[in-house]
């Protein structure tokens, strides 16, 4: 009897545990699926807004409108680029839940205050509680990073309809200074409780945000109490659970925080699920297993006798074998939540070293290219500082006309040079065309003006070392072909300077023109100091340099890259102590290529023209004032777009050449003006980024024609011309 009685007992206790711990464990992997489901929803909407968020906040005219704090102006582009995001159209509470269609949009200045958009329509949301519910993540503005994600509470009542999810992205200036930010707020649809367990079926979900509970279908005494027992019970933690008794009965709640992370007020995911049918199944398996035991008691009671003294021992062992397995049972989920934890800070600290390892190899690669860049520019500046001083340390030069003639061409093509270097950089951004048409090119004169480009290295710069270099060249042929002047002038310079750089001691290079296999044939050799044939295989990588510090590595790499851009190739044949020798082979110019004379200057104007000058550099405005007046034009200057405008109201002009980036008005602002006053006159734009302008198709509507700096005689000679033929 005894036996039977603790038998029962002990079943009832491992049942009641087992029932327990398996209804929790059923309740949190409900919570856990309705989480990953909600979560699954909030990640296909980010992932399809995110990334429009960021573009948007490159946009030009955003960050001009916020910069200048034109609030009409701002709102009125937003419109216009949010189109297709933005649901206009939809009241409030009708929108779909989850919607990829934005409810509102709002910006916040530098400072985190919320700039009003007046009569602008911005959204379907109530416009009049949104400065309120946006403050404090604009009191935070400045801890945030580049886009965050949040809820805000912007209508009464405690359904998910009365939040709104919204999407920060900074927005910068060109120099990473914080403008202001763009907010998209998106609704929050009810969350499915559909389960495939019909008993657990009425449990509910919401979200708990700044100490409220948006949840649906519950008394307000019930809401009151969840309130007060979830404000104590979820301080610090960012996931658990805890059973609540409602005046509907007990309740388990499960939370976890959506973002524990955030700067914002954290959201956090949960679910009530009712213990009612979980208190009755229970309490059926407590009655079955008494009932079960008092069968078994009165059924033994007679062989209890004879029974008692065998039966004790299987009792023994099961009861331990149970406990044992409770115990392991319990350690096993110790030892997993220590793995859990171990493992969540490995990936933590993962993902701060893959970070650190990403931003050093960005910043590397943008002192690389900043290297490569100054290598092409000195390469430049060589000639045009030899040459200038070549001038003024000789006066008597300047009286023989036809040698100041050739300095001051070598000083034009060197700054051209330098300008198609600035022109290059869109590389960056825009990828190469891949039919590249190139106008027909003299090899031979080429290698001419790269000889006299480099002759204040090798010549003036080597004698005033102590050392003779002379540099022959050889035209057994005068190949035509087609490319690019300037790109290919800067293989030789590049070629020649390296050449220069291998004679230490002094020495000679040797250029050669000739035409060998119907293709056009450059040979330079130099008679320095060779290379091995590891340092002859890997002198074309990227980077690498015998030079130390004093070189990049990037200069056979573009050179390589320019040839092979011309559809040529390239050899090299060196030996220690010997010298190095490149071979450049270019294919022939064929009829179809562009003709030099379809892209020569332009005629001078037969008409004078009155011209208005817009530029705040005084050297720019004394510049284009001499190119217009030496083609017997008429000219006036200003010096800001405010100037400007009042000289064109007071005069009549035929022309107006104005620079875009100018403080107070900018050169597009001071177009607009212009044409509206008079649409008939033509309006040439000047700016430093041309090249960025035709990448983004941003060309101001108000002007006709953007130039990029520096402008040649030539361009501007023949852009007036095509103007004036077109009007």
């Amino acid at each position: 009897m005894l036996v039977v009685l603790a038998v029962t007992s002990a079943t009832l206790y491992l049942a009641g545990n087992n029932l327990r711990a398996n209804q929790q464990k059923n309740l949190d992997t409900q919570f856990q699926s309705q989480l990953r489901s909600f979560l699954a929803v909030q990640d296909l909407q980010a992932s399809a807004v995110t990334d429009r968020c960021r573009a948007l906040s490159q946009s030009v005219r955003l960050r001009a409108a916020l910069e200048e704090r034109d609030i009409d102006d701002l709102y009125r582009n937003a419109l216009t680029e949010l189109q297709g995001i933005l649901d206009l159209n939809s009241p409030a509470n009708e929108q779909e839940p989850h919607s990829l269609r934005a409810s509102f949009f709002r910006f916040l200045d530098a400072d985190g205050a919320v700039l009003s958009p007046d009569e602008q329509l911005t959204g379907v949301t109530d416009q009049a509680v949104l400065p309120t519910a946006l403050a404090p993540m604009g009191r935070v503005l400045h801890d945030v990073e580049e886009q965050n994600i949040g809820f805000i509470p912007v209508g009464r009542g405690h359904r998910l309809n009365a939040l709104r999810k919204v999407v920060l992205t900074k927005i910068r200036d060109w120099n990473g200074k914080v403008l202001g930010a763009l907010v998209l707020g998106f609704p929050v649809g009810a969350i499915d409780n559909q389960t495939a367990d019909a008993a657990a079926s009425v449990f509910k979900s919401g979200l708990w945000l700044d100490r409220q509970l948006y949840i649906e279908g519950i008394s307000a005494a019930d809401r009151h109490l969840l309130i007060q027992r979830a404000a104590t019970a979820m301080v610090g933690d960012n996931a658990g659970h805890f059973i609540v008794d409602l005046e509907s009965g007990p309740h388990f709640l499960f939370y976890k925080a959506l973002d524990p992370e955030t700067r914002f007020s954290p959201a956090y995911h949960v679910c009530l699920y009712p213990l009612a049918a979980a208190l009755r199944e229970e309490q059926t398996l407590r009655w079955k297993i008494i009932a079960f035991g008092l069968a078994v008691l009165l059924g033994g009671f007679a062989a209890s006798l004879f029974l008692a003294q065998g039966l004790s021992k299987p009792v023994d062992k099961i009861v331990a074998g149970s406990v044992e397995n409770l115990n392991r049972r319990q350690q096993a989920e110790k030892d997993l939540r220590e793995t859990n934890r171990e493992l969540e800070k490995a990936l933590t600290e993962l993902k701060a070293t893959q970070q650190q390892v990403i931003q050093q190899e960005r910043l590397g690669a943008i002192g690389q290219m900043a290297s490569g860049i100054a290598h092409d520019f000195n390469n430049n500046l060589m000639p045009i500082l030899g040459f200038a001083d070549v001038l003024l340390e000789n006066p008597a030069l300047l009286d023989d006309k036809d040698e100041t003639r050739r300095c001051l061409e070598m000083l034009r093509t060197s700054a051209k040079d330098a300008a198609s270097v600035v022109s290059r950089l869109r590389e960056f951004y825009r990828p190469a065309e891949t039919d590249e048409q190139f106008p027909i090119v003299d090899l031979a004169k080429i290698v001419r003006q790269a000889v006299s480009l480099t002759e204040p290295k090798w010549r003036h710069q080597a004698q005033a070392s102590g050392l003779t270099i002379t540099v022959a060249t050889e035209f057994k042929a005068l190949p035509i072909v087609a490319g690019e002047e300037s790109a290919l002038r800067e293989v030789l310079t590049n070629l020649i300077f390296n050449a220069v750089d291998a004679m230490p001691e002094g020495g000679c290079v040797s250029l050669e023109t000739a035409i060998e296999n119907e293709r056009a044939i450059l040979r330079l050799s130099d008679t320095g100091t060779g290379m091995t044939e590891n340092v002859r295989q890997r002198c074309l990588e990227p980077f690498f340099s015998t030079k130390g510090e004093r070189g990049t590595g990037l200069g056979l790499s573009m050179v390589y890259g320019i040839i092979q851009r011309h559809r040529g190739e390239m050899q090299i044949h060196s030996a220690l102590g010997k010298g190095t020798t490149f071979v450049v082979s270019l294919p022939l110019a064929e009829s179809s290529t562009i003709d030099v004379s379809a892209v020569s200057a332009g005629p001078k104007a037969n008409s004078s023209l009155n011209v208005l000058i817009v530029d705040d550099e005084d050297r720019i405005r004394e510049v284009l004032s001499t190119y217009l007046r030496c083609d017997g034009h008429s000219v006036v200057t200003a010096a800001s777009g405010r100037e400007a405008l009042e000289k064109f109201r007071r005069h009549r002009f035929d022309l107006v050449v104005i620079d875009r980036a100018m403080p107070e008005m900018s050169g597009d602002q001071t177009a607009q003006f212009i044409k509206q006053t008079n649409q008939n006159v033509p309006v040439i734009l000047l700016t430093g980024f041309g090249a960025l302008i035709e990448v983004t198709g941003a060309q101001p509507q108000a002007v006709d024609v953007v130039l990029s700096k520096p402008v040649t005689l030539d361009v501007l000679r023949r852009t007036i011309g095509q103007l004036l033929h077109a009007a």
